[in-house]
Formats: C-alpha cells, structure tokens, sequence
C-alpha cells in the first residue's frame, strides 16, 4: 500500500500549568510533529462509529515514532482529535495507524 504523507499532524498534551497559581490549570504542550496519511473511515469501520454516535472519526497514518500514546491528542487542520488507538501496523516498527475522534466544543 502506497503512503502520501502530506499533512503535517501535530501531537499535543495537556499537562499541569507550572506558573500558575491554581493547582488545577493547565496547559497544551506540543510533543512533536509528524507527516501523515489521512484516510477516511469506510465500510465496517463508518458504521461502527455511526452506532456509537461519534461526530467525526479520522485515521491517520504516520511514520513509526516510540514515544506516541493514547494520553495525546492530534491537531490537524484547526481541529483537535483524541487518539482512540494506536496501531503498530505489522509490528514492523515502520508505520503507526492512529484512530482519532473528534474533540466538540474545543476552539483552536
């Protein structure tokens, strides 16, 4: 299967604020960066996500990176998604499928 890895993913974490005052304030920290394939959800896997009332359901499609886990969230195209799956694809160590669903009521 061929890749276009043309849509630059950003991978963020909310993690406690440092500076400020308040114990419960946090802040995004961005991870890292990445080019992806975004592939559209089809067949068994759209109708699952209908069932479940999920809003928007991406796949992205990234080269391998170690340190990606499901406490992050992607960013992509003013839109922010949280990682439902992490998929090692073939246990290769070359590519990683990462289910996303779309956070509501978050402004970029």
């Amino acid at each position: 299967m061929k890749f276009n890895f043309n849509n630059l993913i950003t991978f963020v974490k909310d993690m406690p604020d440092p500076n400020s005052p308040y114990p419960g304030d946090r802040i995004e920290v961005e991870i890292t960066k990445a080019w992806a394939d975004i592939r559209t959800m089809q067949g068994r896997e759209y109708t699952q996500s209908v069932l479940a009332n999920t809003v928007e359901t991406s796949r992205f499609i990234i080269r391998y990176i170690p340190d990606i886990d499901t406490s992050m969230q992607v960013k992509f195209k003013g839109q922010k998604y949280k990682i439902v799956s992490l998929v090692n694809d073939n246990e290769q160590n070359r590519t990683l499928t990462i289910h996303g669903e779309l956070l509501t009521g978050w402004d970029s």
